[in-house]
């Protein structure tokens, strides 16, 4: 049987000689900060339940670890949450056939088709060979990962969870949960006896750290628009940039409600016609007069009678009558 870790103090956690096998803690902050961060919100409530309905807390952590990996850290992540490992010398984790530098997401169906997990003589799974921690942290830092991103280089090797690059196999357990003898004794060979730790639940001090982070009022502030070149840089690498707005349609003219409009080279405008109206009844009226004067007189080869004439004089000095007026009216207006 290995030896079991020494316990030793971790900030508010210390270690219980009573409880064997456990060596709590997380001495970085940072990795308390974050593992607690899951604990204690999956504790509070979770959506992912068994058959029964119990709420499968572990089960939660280990999905939003995950999350973390590849929504946030693009599969260059510190930490990973429930790689399987072949218990072999030294231990193998089991990597996607997809993706070569993401752990499985399924370690036992791998195990299974990879013919290490073999049935006893019951029909039982040999689990001894496949053992699954909660969390592997490794020893890459998170200045060092920024670094790689600024340099555009990620050296991949450096996060597949093997014995070297491993700092801290965790193991979690809630209320109720507690270390098996297998999990005692093959969790050390893993990376080493000095690097296996477990974090209970009441390490984190979750009614703390609730109490530390009151829910604060919004704030209200006037919205602004950021100018362009805020908006360029806050824009992330993989959102679309927006549209442009589509120019807005030329005015188009307005037609008349009584009609369509008529172009002088179709005619006249009904407004001229309407205007010059009394010139063109002058003219009406003066060649009717002439008119009159042939129709009467018998046609352009007999004589003119006494009756024609003066009919066609009369409408000759009804239309000149005519026309005068509109020209005094014209200079009246004129004036």
């Amino acid at each position: 049987m290995a030896d079991i870790p020494k316990g030793r103090v971790s900030g508010r956690s210390t270690t219980k000689p009573s409880s064997p096998g456990r060596d709590v803690g997380l001495s970085d902050p940072l990795d308390r900060d974050y593992i607690c961060e899951k604990v204690c919100s999956c504790s509070e409530k979770t959506d992912i339940v068994d058959k029964l309905g119990r709420q499968l807390k572990q089960r939660c952590v280990t999905k939003r670890i995950q999350w973390d990996e590849e929504n946030r850290g693009r599969l260059a992540w510190r930490y990973k949450a429930e790689v399987g490992y072949y218990m072999t010398k030294p231990a193998r984790p089991i990597m996607s056939k997809d993706q070569p530098n993401r752990p499985s997401r399924f370690p036992i169906g791998r195990a299974i088709g990879d013919g290490v997990m073999l049935r006893d003589l019951e029909g039982k799974m040999q689990k001894g060979m496949l053992r699954i921690p909660d969390v592997t942290i490794l020893k890459i830092t998170g200045v060092e990962i920024e670094a790689m991103r600024a340099s555009g280089v990620i050296d991949w090797s450096r996060f597949v969870p093997l014995p070297r690059n491993i700092e801290i196999i965790l193991e979690i357990k809630f209320p109720g949960d507690v270390l098996s003898k297998g999990q005692i004794t093959d969790y050390p060979k893993i990376a080493g006896p000095d690097k296996f730790r477990v974090l209970e639940a009441s390490d984190c001090d979750c009614k703390r750290r609730r109490q530390r982070e009151p829910e604060r009022e919004p704030v209200r502030s006037p919205v602004t628009t950021p100018m362009q070149r805020e908006r360029t840089e806050s824009r992330k690498w993989y959102e679309l940039s927006p549209s442009r707005p589509s120019p807005a349609p030329a005015p188009q003219p307005v037609r008349p409600s009584y009609g369509p409009v008529v172009s002088e080279s179709d005619g006249i405008p009904l407004s001229s016609y309407v205007k010059s109206g009394a010139n063109i009844v002058g003219g009406v009226v003066l060649v009717g007069g002439a008119i009159a004067i042939l129709y009467f007189s018998g046609g352009l080869s007999a004589p003119a009678s006494a009756e024609g004439v003066a009919a066609g004089v009369a409408l000759i000095v009804t239309g000149a009558a005519v026309h005068s007026a509109q020209r005094n009216s014209s200079k009246d207006n004129g004036a």
